[in-house]
Protein backbone atom coordinates (compact mmCIF):
# COMPACT_ATOMS: atom_id res chain seq x y z
CA UNK A 1 0.00 0.00 0.00
CA UNK A 2 1.12 3.71 -1.05
CA UNK A 3 2.40 5.32 1.68
CA UNK A 4 0.24 8.36 1.00
CA UNK A 5 -2.90 5.84 1.51
CA UNK A 6 -1.61 5.16 4.65
CA UNK A 7 -1.50 8.57 5.79
CA UNK A 8 -4.71 9.39 4.45
CA UNK A 9 -6.03 6.71 6.28
CA UNK A 10 -4.85 7.57 10.00
CA UNK A 11 -5.24 11.15 9.45
CA UNK A 12 -8.99 10.80 8.44
CA UNK A 13 -9.44 8.21 11.72
CA UNK A 14 -7.80 10.46 13.85
CA UNK A 15 -10.26 13.33 12.90
CA UNK A 16 -13.04 11.64 13.41
CA UNK A 17 -14.28 9.41 10.75
CA UNK A 18 -15.36 5.60 11.34
CA UNK A 19 -13.40 3.20 9.56
CA UNK A 20 -16.52 2.02 7.54
CA UNK A 21 -16.25 5.47 6.36
CA UNK A 22 -12.70 5.82 5.53
CA UNK A 23 -12.98 2.37 3.49
CA UNK A 24 -15.24 3.61 1.43
CA UNK A 25 -13.29 7.25 0.83
CA UNK A 26 -10.30 5.16 -0.29
CA UNK A 27 -11.85 2.74 -2.26
CA UNK A 28 -10.62 -0.99 0.13
CA UNK A 29 -11.78 -3.13 2.61
CA UNK A 30 -12.85 -2.27 6.24
CA UNK A 31 -10.25 -5.04 7.46
CA UNK A 32 -7.53 -3.37 5.55
CA UNK A 33 -8.26 0.23 7.11
CA UNK A 34 -8.37 -1.61 10.57
CA UNK A 35 -4.85 -3.36 9.65
CA UNK A 36 -3.34 -0.23 8.86
CA UNK A 37 -4.39 0.93 12.14
CA UNK A 38 -3.60 -1.82 14.26
CA UNK A 39 -0.18 -1.57 12.28
CA UNK A 40 0.86 1.85 13.71
CA UNK A 41 -0.80 1.68 17.36
CA UNK A 42 -3.94 3.07 16.91
CA UNK A 43 -6.58 1.57 19.18
CA UNK A 44 -10.11 1.80 18.33
CA UNK A 45 -12.48 4.09 19.72
CA UNK A 46 -14.91 0.89 20.16
CA UNK A 47 -12.08 -0.54 22.09
CA UNK A 48 -10.61 2.00 23.91
CA UNK A 49 -12.36 1.62 26.77
CA UNK A 50 -11.08 -1.48 27.64
CA UNK A 51 -7.71 -0.43 28.78
CA UNK A 52 -9.32 2.25 30.96
CA UNK A 53 -10.59 1.27 34.97
CA UNK A 54 -14.00 2.62 34.65
CA UNK A 55 -15.54 2.71 38.07
CA UNK A 56 -19.45 2.24 38.85
CA UNK A 57 -20.95 3.95 41.17
CA UNK A 58 -24.50 3.88 42.23
CA UNK A 59 -26.00 5.24 38.43
CA UNK A 60 -22.74 6.63 37.38
CA UNK A 61 -19.65 5.65 35.69
CA UNK A 62 -16.30 7.39 36.54
CA UNK A 63 -12.33 7.76 35.61
CA UNK A 64 -9.87 9.27 37.38
CA UNK A 65 -7.50 11.23 36.03
CA UNK A 66 -4.28 13.58 37.09
CA UNK A 67 -4.33 17.27 36.22
CA UNK A 68 -1.50 18.45 34.23
CA UNK A 69 -0.59 21.43 36.68
CA UNK A 70 -1.28 20.59 39.81
CA UNK A 71 -1.37 16.87 39.85
CA UNK A 72 -4.48 16.50 41.79
CA UNK A 73 -7.33 13.70 40.99
CA UNK A 74 -10.01 14.84 38.78
CA UNK A 75 -13.28 12.60 38.71
CA UNK A 76 -14.76 12.63 34.96
CA UNK A 77 -18.56 10.92 35.35
CA UNK A 78 -21.63 10.33 33.08
CA UNK A 79 -24.28 8.31 33.56
CA UNK A 80 -23.19 6.44 30.20
CA UNK A 81 -19.90 3.94 29.72
CA UNK A 82 -19.37 5.33 26.72
CA UNK A 83 -19.30 9.01 27.35
CA UNK A 84 -17.41 8.39 30.17
CA UNK A 85 -14.63 7.10 27.92
CA UNK A 86 -15.41 9.23 25.50
CA UNK A 87 -14.95 12.52 28.07
CA UNK A 88 -11.68 11.23 29.44
CA UNK A 89 -9.85 10.60 26.18
CA UNK A 90 -10.66 14.08 24.91
CA UNK A 91 -9.51 15.60 28.45
CA UNK A 92 -6.68 13.60 28.58
CA UNK A 93 -5.42 14.61 24.67
CA UNK A 94 -6.72 18.22 25.09
CA UNK A 95 -4.80 18.27 28.89
CA UNK A 96 -7.56 19.95 30.20
CA UNK A 97 -6.82 21.21 33.63
CA UNK A 98 -8.49 20.88 36.81
CA UNK A 99 -11.34 23.78 38.03
CA UNK A 100 -9.24 25.56 40.55
CA UNK A 101 -6.36 25.33 38.38
CA UNK A 102 -8.60 26.73 35.47
CA UNK A 103 -9.99 29.40 37.24
CA UNK A 104 -6.75 30.39 38.64
CA UNK A 105 -5.57 31.22 35.33
CA UNK A 106 -8.62 33.03 34.13
CA UNK A 107 -7.76 35.73 36.58
CA UNK A 108 -7.14 39.09 35.51
CA UNK A 109 -5.68 39.33 32.00
CA UNK A 110 -6.71 35.68 31.71
CA UNK A 111 -10.60 35.88 32.06
CA UNK A 112 -10.98 36.26 28.30
CA UNK A 113 -14.28 38.65 29.40
CA UNK A 114 -11.05 41.39 30.93
CA UNK A 115 -11.74 44.51 30.38
CA UNK A 116 -15.21 44.19 28.21
CA UNK A 117 -19.02 44.98 29.51
CA UNK A 118 -21.83 43.35 28.43
CA UNK A 119 -23.96 45.66 26.36
CA UNK A 120 -27.36 47.19 27.47
CA UNK A 121 -29.21 44.16 25.04
CA UNK A 122 -26.97 41.41 27.11
CA UNK A 123 -27.91 43.08 30.27
CA UNK A 124 -31.69 43.36 29.22
CA UNK A 125 -31.55 39.04 27.99
CA UNK A 126 -30.35 38.53 31.34
CA UNK A 127 -32.27 40.22 33.68
CA UNK A 128 -35.68 39.01 31.64
CA UNK A 129 -34.18 35.43 31.78
CA UNK A 130 -34.25 35.49 35.32
CA UNK A 131 -36.92 37.62 36.38
CA UNK A 132 -39.70 36.00 38.47
CA UNK A 133 -37.50 32.83 39.08
CA UNK A 134 -37.17 30.91 41.90
CA UNK A 135 -39.36 33.01 44.19
CA UNK A 136 -42.10 32.31 46.58
CA UNK A 137 -42.93 28.86 46.41
CA UNK A 138 -40.26 28.40 43.66
CA UNK A 139 -37.42 29.05 45.88
CA UNK A 140 -35.91 25.47 46.85
CA UNK A 141 -34.97 26.98 50.18
CA UNK A 142 -38.32 27.79 51.16
CA UNK A 143 -38.75 23.91 51.78
CA UNK A 144 -37.18 22.60 55.26
CA UNK A 145 -35.31 19.86 53.80
CA UNK A 146 -32.96 22.14 51.72
CA UNK A 147 -33.19 24.24 54.89
CA UNK A 148 -31.55 21.89 56.95
CA UNK A 149 -29.12 20.32 54.47
CA UNK A 150 -27.97 23.71 54.15
CA UNK A 151 -27.24 24.15 57.72
CA UNK A 152 -25.80 20.49 58.63
CA UNK A 153 -23.60 21.42 55.62
CA UNK A 154 -22.25 24.38 57.32
CA UNK A 155 -21.93 23.28 60.83
CA UNK A 156 -20.06 20.37 59.31
CA UNK A 157 -17.63 22.62 57.81
CA UNK A 158 -17.54 24.77 60.86
CA UNK A 159 -16.67 21.71 62.76
CA UNK A 160 -14.18 20.10 60.45
CA UNK A 161 -12.33 23.76 60.29
CA UNK A 162 -13.01 24.46 56.37
CA UNK A 163 -15.07 27.45 57.68
CA UNK A 164 -12.51 29.86 59.79
CA UNK A 165 -14.52 32.65 61.55
CA UNK A 166 -11.25 34.50 62.03
CA UNK A 167 -10.34 34.72 57.86
CA UNK A 168 -14.08 35.08 56.99
CA UNK A 169 -13.79 37.77 59.68
CA UNK A 170 -10.82 39.10 58.17
CA UNK A 171 -11.90 38.64 54.20
CA UNK A 172 -15.34 40.68 55.41
CA UNK A 173 -13.10 43.60 56.68
CA UNK A 174 -11.08 43.73 53.68
CA UNK A 175 -14.01 43.98 51.70
CA UNK A 176 -15.38 46.89 53.11
CA UNK A 177 -12.02 48.64 53.20
CA UNK A 178 -12.11 48.16 49.63
CA UNK A 179 -15.35 49.44 49.35
CA UNK A 180 -17.06 46.28 47.42
CA UNK A 181 -19.78 46.34 50.09
CA UNK A 182 -22.06 49.97 49.41
CA UNK A 183 -25.21 49.00 50.59
CA UNK A 184 -25.59 50.11 54.26
CA UNK A 185 -28.60 50.75 56.78
CA UNK A 186 -29.47 54.06 57.19
CA UNK A 187 -31.82 54.67 60.67
CA UNK A 188 -34.44 57.13 60.13
CA UNK A 189 -32.82 60.36 62.95
CA UNK A 190 -29.50 59.42 61.31
CA UNK A 191 -31.03 61.36 57.68
CA UNK A 192 -32.95 63.69 60.05
CA UNK A 193 -29.28 65.30 61.52
CA UNK A 194 -28.06 64.92 57.58
CA UNK A 195 -30.68 66.69 56.58
CA UNK A 196 -31.01 69.41 59.35
CA UNK A 197 -26.96 69.91 59.08
CA UNK A 198 -27.30 70.12 54.76
CA UNK A 199 -30.01 72.86 55.53
CA UNK A 200 -27.23 74.86 57.19
CA UNK A 201 -25.16 74.60 54.40
CA UNK A 202 -22.77 71.75 56.43
CA UNK A 203 -21.04 69.29 53.63
CA UNK A 204 -22.03 66.38 55.45
CA UNK A 205 -21.09 62.37 53.83
CA UNK A 206 -23.42 59.87 55.02
CA UNK A 207 -22.26 56.44 55.36
CA UNK A 208 -18.24 57.18 56.11
CA UNK A 209 -15.70 54.41 55.78
CA UNK A 210 -13.18 54.16 58.43
CA UNK A 211 -10.37 51.32 57.69
CA UNK A 212 -13.32 48.73 57.66
CA UNK A 213 -16.45 50.79 59.59
CA UNK A 214 -18.90 52.27 58.25
CA UNK A 215 -19.26 55.52 60.47
CA UNK A 216 -22.88 57.74 60.78
CA UNK A 217 -22.13 61.46 59.85
CA UNK A 218 -18.77 62.90 59.00
CA UNK A 219 -18.04 66.05 58.57
CA UNK A 220 -15.11 67.01 56.76
CA UNK A 221 -14.37 70.70 57.00
CA UNK A 222 -14.31 69.91 61.32
CA UNK A 223 -12.84 66.36 60.65
CA UNK A 224 -15.73 64.94 62.46
CA UNK A 225 -17.21 62.04 62.83
CA UNK A 226 -20.85 61.79 64.69
CA UNK A 227 -21.88 58.12 65.83
CA UNK A 228 -25.44 58.52 66.50
CA UNK A 229 -26.62 55.46 69.13
CA UNK A 230 -30.06 54.22 69.38
CA UNK A 231 -30.84 53.53 73.14
CA UNK A 232 -32.04 49.57 72.34
CA UNK A 233 -29.73 49.16 70.00
CA UNK A 234 -26.71 50.00 71.46
CA UNK A 235 -27.71 49.18 74.79
CA UNK A 236 -27.65 52.50 76.41
CA UNK A 237 -25.47 51.99 79.98
CA UNK A 238 -28.03 54.46 81.50
CA UNK A 239 -31.04 52.31 80.64
CA UNK A 240 -29.56 48.34 80.01
CA UNK A 241 -27.22 45.99 82.54
CA UNK A 242 -24.28 44.71 80.85
CA UNK A 243 -25.67 41.13 81.20
CA UNK A 244 -28.72 42.43 79.40
CA UNK A 245 -29.73 39.85 76.02
CA UNK A 246 -30.29 42.27 73.20
CA UNK A 247 -32.73 40.02 71.17
CA UNK A 248 -32.36 41.83 68.21
CA UNK A 249 -28.39 41.36 67.76
CA UNK A 250 -28.60 38.02 69.92
CA UNK A 251 -25.59 39.95 71.92
CA UNK A 252 -25.29 40.64 75.69
CA UNK A 253 -25.05 44.59 76.31
CA UNK A 254 -21.66 43.81 77.55
CA UNK A 255 -20.29 42.28 74.42
CA UNK A 256 -22.34 45.33 72.27
CA UNK A 257 -20.54 48.03 74.39
CA UNK A 258 -17.45 46.59 73.38
CA UNK A 259 -17.75 46.10 69.33
CA UNK A 260 -18.77 50.20 70.14
CA UNK A 261 -15.60 51.15 71.92
CA UNK A 262 -13.51 49.08 69.86
CA UNK A 263 -15.26 50.70 66.50
CA UNK A 264 -14.73 54.27 68.64
CA UNK A 265 -11.08 53.63 69.36
CA UNK A 266 -10.43 52.78 65.81
CA UNK A 267 -11.75 55.88 64.46
CA UNK A 268 -9.92 58.29 66.88
CA UNK A 269 -6.78 56.60 66.42
CA UNK A 270 -7.22 57.37 62.53
CA UNK A 271 -7.16 61.31 63.79
CA UNK A 272 -10.72 62.50 63.28
CA UNK A 273 -12.46 64.35 65.76
CA UNK A 274 -15.31 62.16 67.65
CA UNK A 275 -18.66 62.45 69.52
CA UNK A 276 -21.40 59.93 70.18
CA UNK A 277 -25.05 60.89 70.41
CA UNK A 278 -27.64 58.82 72.13
CA UNK A 279 -30.97 58.66 71.48
CA UNK A 280 -32.33 59.65 75.02
CA UNK A 281 -30.22 62.58 74.60
CA UNK A 282 -31.05 63.62 71.89
CA UNK A 283 -34.74 63.59 73.01
CA UNK A 284 -33.78 65.63 75.72
CA UNK A 285 -31.90 67.80 73.78
CA UNK A 286 -32.86 69.32 70.59
CA UNK A 287 -29.72 71.50 70.12
CA UNK A 288 -27.20 68.90 70.59
CA UNK A 289 -25.89 68.91 67.19
CA UNK A 290 -25.59 72.62 67.33
CA UNK A 291 -23.83 72.34 70.38
CA UNK A 292 -21.93 70.11 68.93
CA UNK A 293 -20.66 71.86 65.62
CA UNK A 294 -20.57 75.07 68.06
CA UNK A 295 -17.72 73.04 69.93
CA UNK A 296 -15.47 72.27 66.85
CA UNK A 297 -16.13 75.38 65.09
CA UNK A 298 -16.29 79.10 66.66
CA UNK A 299 -16.85 80.85 63.93
CA UNK A 300 -20.54 79.48 63.22
CA UNK A 301 -22.81 82.17 64.01
CA UNK A 302 -25.60 79.77 64.87
CA UNK A 303 -28.97 80.88 66.79
CA UNK A 304 -30.44 77.57 67.36
CA UNK A 305 -34.27 78.03 68.04
CA UNK A 306 -34.77 76.87 71.83
CA UNK A 307 -37.15 74.00 72.56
Amino acid sequence: MESKIRNKIIRKYKKGNSSLVIAKMVGLSRPTILKVLKDVGITRKRDRCKSLDIIKEDEKYYIIRKCPKCNKDIKTTSKDKTIACRNYINALNGGYLCKPCSLKLQEGKGNPFYGKKHTKNSIKKMSDSRSGKYMGNENHMKKKEYRDMSKNIMRSNWDNGILDRKVISEQMKQTRRSGKIKSTITSKKEREIVSFLRSLNIEVISSFRVDSKVCDIYIPYLNLIIEYNGDYWHCNPNKYDGDYFNQKKSKYAKDIWEYDSNKLELIRNYGYNLEVVWENDLKTNNDIILEIIHKYDKKHNFAPERS
